[in-house]
């Protein structure tokens, strides 16, 4: 039996963005400001296999994407990149301006391949940055 869901949610398993041990998890407070109910997928790195095409881990979003799509009946995916992500250390960024360039191409790299395996999904891609001053707060703008 097929179950309803709003959207799925692709972000990364930074402990940062979720359940934190004081009580905060900011994906859960931002999906609740938005009144949505989503399935969540996390990922070292959120997308970046998927945009690099590496074999074995594309292929598991995808089936993962599948379930939520065809079995949930999902019609909006969210797809959420953050700043000062661990996965994407090897890139070692000369600055802070290179580090987001490179989460914005990744992010709308990601929308292009996902919308072209799930016709009829909308894609919205998402990216945390940190406050300022901060280690673990973040600012949530949605990637054109």
């Amino acid at each position: 039996m097929a179950h309803l869901c709003e959207a799925a949610v692709v972000t990364c398993e930074d402990f940062r963005l979720h359940q934190r041990k004081y009580g905060r998890n900011f994906i859960a407070d931002y999906f609740k400001r938005l009144d949505v109910d989503f399935d969540l997928i996390t990922r070292a790195g959120c997308i970046q296999d998927l945009v690099r095409a590496q074999p074995g881990f594309d292929e598991a979003l995808f089936r993962d994407l599948g379930v939520s799509v065809n079995l949930h009946r999902v019609k909006k995916i969210y797809v959420v990149g953050h700043e000062d992500c661990g996965a994407y250390a090897h890139f070692q960024f000369a600055s802070r301006a290179a580090e987001l360039a490179q989460h914005q191409r990744d992010l709308k790299d990601a929308r292009r391949i996902i919308e072209s395996k799930f016709g009829g999904v909308r894609v919205v891609t998402l990216f945390a940055e940190l406050e300022p001053g901060s280690s673990d707060r973040f600012v949530m703008t949605e990637v054109q």
